[in-house]
């Protein structure tokens, strides 16, 4: 028995349509370019924010990570890497967005309370 050469076009559109429906119900995928120790805290937290994400929003949500210092990883985002969350631990790496690439406004500090500084600390 001959298959119609029709009948291999239609399985190649079907698995087309199939394949394109699953990466469509896949869900955003997020970057987070970190500092290195966050890497246990972020590991956590993202498992918490993407089961919230999927009980408010109803779809998949995928976080990679990037961890380094945080020197590199500011010139890596500056260099090119496409960063969807930025956590960096020293206001001279935040600035390296600006004058490296111009991906913050220059007064990024001035644009929250205390200098843009959620905590702070004494010795």
């Amino acid at each position: 028995m001959s298959r119609s050469p029709f009948s291999a076009l239609r399985r190649a559109l079907l698995a087309s349509l199939l394949a394109a429906a699953g990466a469509a119900q896949a869900g955003p995928t997020l970057l987070n370019v970190s500092y290195d120790v966050t890497r246990e805290f972020y590991k956590d937290y993202n498992a918490v924010f993407a089961k919230h994400w999927k009980e408010t929003a109803k779809e998949d949500l995928t976080i990679n990570q990037s961890h380094g210092g945080s020197s590199k990883q500011a010139r890596s985002v500056a260099e090119g890497l496409e960063a969807d969350v930025i956590t960096m631990n020293q206001a001279n790496d935040i600035d390296i967005l600006f004058e490296r690439a111009k991906l913050i406004p220059q007064d990024w500090a001035k644009r929250l309370p205390n200098n843009s500084s959620p905590t702070t600390s004494v010795s």
